[in-house]
């Protein structure tokens, strides 16, 4: 029975022992994915769902989102000096389970750190371009999160595309089972808002659901008129 799982005639049994046992074990999971094409297959898509999380990884993993972007997206990134060429094997954005925005920043401020220290992108707009970059391709990728942390820092704003992306890919949330909010800016009141009311119409699923900061937020939003109760409900 163990040479059929390690010849791959047994995938479930094998998905089923790497998802289990080595699901945050990074080093292990690459080695995996080197063994052969079938352990490859099945290590890949658990080594990207949740890319962010591994704190010891380099950033430069983020680049390789860039080669399923469109043709425009990778029009403006070439013109800052970032490479969109290079071919993969897989629709890396597709495998996406776990989104902690907090750290996707987090991840973000460090690859333009070291990849566009000279590029005419480096400035205080580059870091919020590229996160409404890829969360527009996550979303547009096919991907469905099982797991979602919102964190807007003061300066994090999605754009309306992000929105409009939802609506036409409701697959995003339908699977949906853990949410959390952390630090939320006051100044992000209503694009939590809209994010709030995108995820109340495509998400049945939730188990685990973290409001006490969402209380504070909404309490002072309401307060300052910024949100008109009647679209909350």
């Amino acid at each position: 029975m163990a040479s059929k799982i390690f010849m791959g005639t047994m995938p479930e049994i094998m998905e089923n022992i790497l998802n289990n046992n080595l699901n945050n074990e990074f080093h292990t999971l690459h080695s995996c994915a080197l063994v052969s094409r079938h352990w490859c297959k099945m290590s890949i898509p658990i080594l990207w769902q949740d890319p962010f999380s591994f704190d010891r990884r380099k950033p430069l993993f983020i680049s390789k989102y860039f080669s399923s972007l469109g043709e425009d997206e990778k029009f403006v990134l070439k013109k800052c000096g970032v490479n969109t060429d290079s071919e993969t094997l897989f629709n890396y954005a597709k495998f996406l389970k776990v989104l902690d925005l907090f750290r996707l920043e987090n991840k973000v401020k460090k690859w333009i750190d070291l990849e566009l220290i000279n590029s005419k992108l480096y400035c205080n707009s580059s870091m919020h371009y590229i996160i409404n970059l890829l969360f527009k391709l996550f979303i547009e990728s096919g991907a469905t999160l099982y797991t979602l942390d919102l964190h807007f820092s003061e300066f994090l704003k999605f754009s309306p595309e992000i929105f409009y992306s939802l609506g036409e890919n409701k697959q995003f949330f339908s699977q949906l089972q853990n949410l959390s909010l952390g630090i939320i800016s006051r100044f992000n009141i209503e694009s939590v808002a809209t994010l709030l009311r995108v995820l109340a119409k495509n998400t049945t699923r939730i188990m685990n659901l973290n409001y006490f900061i969402l209380y504070f937020i909404l309490l002072y939003a309401l307060l300052n008129h910024k949100i008109n109760l009647e679209n909350l409900v």
